[in-house]
């Protein structure tokens, strides 16, 4: 019976590769991990009817060197595996802060919002169509400083009976991070505020930014977080030196340069083989070279895809989303 794949020597030549990159990647990413200071995790959302605040958003948080998983227009399903994915990151970051560009409505004191799709044909489609605004509150407490969720709130059309367009924050709820809403015409000064306080400021707090959004014509507030959230704060002792490790890799680059190209197949076989810690590694060696902003979680996803053509593009070669030996060991020698 004929067998798709590599021949044995083939094989045997990836699994080397892959056992050398890994080694590199993990002697390599010790010093990465040693310069990491706050961590802050994001989630940018929006319907794509406005492209501008999804954007503003996304600029502040890439100013705050922030992970940030972001989506437009995601199904009921897609937000809510977003939803999952995000909780997980939240609960090992210092602070999380989520921006949502959505239609919003109130439905008995509740604030809901409606995924691309949603349909609300009876009042209790609400429970099955919608997100409840307060899930996303209750992932950001997670962090260790906190966070806080910024919605702007787009006004849905064609509501049921006993549901309005949701523009005001609720009370606060135990176990929720804060959370400011504002109505998506006059979102533009919130996120004025964001820009101006994360752009080049020395230090960040973002209990400070959250009361000066509050003064924002159309914005409310369910409550100050009790203590600062720092975000950014001015370095108060010097990075500790880490002693470089010489791996040698010359071999490997000139075994991977005498054979013949490998297919997509055998790219993917070689993705497949990194261990996670390692595919954190090349998330970071990524966003260190300006590719990638998505977070750091060892899950090859759209966003790092993008980046990898990114950084295949730059190379002057084909943009295909798989790192070849090479590809991989000299993004993970810039860390």
């Amino acid at each position: 019976m004929k067998r798709s794949g590599l021949n044995r020597s083939g094989q045997l030549a990836f699994i080397r590769r892959a056992l050398c990159a890994t080694v590199f990647a993990c002697v390599t990413g010790a010093a990465v991990l040693a310069q990491d200071d706050v961590r802050i995790v994001g989630m940018v959302v929006s319907s794509g009817v406005d492209t501008g605040r999804p954007d503003s958003a996304l600029r502040s948080l890439n100013a705050l060197n922030a992970e940030v998983l972001q989506a437009t227009a995601p199904s009921n399903a897609e937000l809510r595996a977003m939803m999952r994915r995000f909780s997980q990151e939240a609960a090992q970051a210092d602070a999380a802060l989520v921006f949502l560009d959505m239609p919003a409505v109130r439905f008995e004191d509740r604030i809901f919002l409606l995924p691309d799709g949603a349909m609300l044909n009876r009042s209790t489609d609400i429970f099955t169509e919608a997100v409840p605004l307060r899930a996303f509150a209750r992932m950001t407490v997670l962090a260790e400083r906190g966070g806080a969720v910024i919605l702007s709130s787009e006004a849905p059309s064609d509501l049921p009976d006993g549901m309005v367009h949701a523009d005001t924050a609720s009370a606060p709820l135990v176990g929720s991070s804060e959370i400011l809403v504002v109505p998506a015409q006059d979102a533009n000064g919130v996120l004025d505020v964001l820009s101006e306080s994360t752009d080049q400021a020395p230090s960040v707090d973002l209990r400070a930014i959250l009361e000066l959004m509050a003064l924002s014509p159309g914005a409310s507030l369910s409550a100050l977080p009790t203590d600062p959230i720092v975000l950014r704060a001015p370095p108060v002792v010097e990075p500790v030196p880490v002693e470089p490790v010489t791996v040698p890799v010359p071999e490997l680059v000139e075994d991977a340069e005498n054979e013949s190209p490998a297919s997509e197949a055998e790219l993917a076989i070689l993705e497949q083989s990194l261990s996670p810690p390692v595919k954190r590694d090349l998330q970071r060696a990524l966003r260190a070279s300006g590719y990638y902003r998505g977070l750091i979680d060892g899950i090859i996803g759209v966003q790092t895809r993008e980046a990898i053509k990114g950084f295949q593009v730059a190379r002057s070669e084909t943009d295909t989303g798989l790192l070849t030996p090479t590809q991989l060991l000299e993004l993970l020698a810039r860390q």
